[in-house]
């Protein structure tokens, strides 16, 4: 589903406080980067995320969010797989044709 900034915020700023572990899945034209990690921090121009040996800043001007909760997925098989190890996502379409994909992992415990 198709969100706003605003709506997304929301998202970010559970992200922050709790600081639950993420899946970041970054596809660009010349790569695709793959780890685990946590949001640092966000502003209306910028997202900040880092793990234990890495760091990148993505600029949010232009960026498209698109929502997602394992629990809607229609085939069953598929959705009770995903809902078992993520919570929910939100995928940012950024205005290069690069996409940034974050899916909140599900705590261990």
């Amino acid at each position: 589903m198709i969100t706003t900034f605003e709506d997304a915020r929301l998202l970010f700023g559970r992200w922050k406080e709790d600081a639950p572990t993420l899946r970041v899945k970054l596809v660009s034209h010349g790569l695709i980067f793959e780890a685990t990690g946590t949001l640092i921090d966000y502003t209306i121009q910028a997202l900040q995320l880092a793990g234990p040996s890495w760091q990148f800043t993505i600029p949010l001007a232009g960026v498209q969010y698109i929502f997602s909760d394992p629990r809607e997925i229609a085939v069953e098989s598929i959705r009770v797989t995903e809902t078992a190890k993520y919570e929910m996502g939100l995928a940012l379409e950024l205005p290069s044709g690069d996409r940034l994909v974050l899916l909140e992992l599900k705590s261990q415990g």
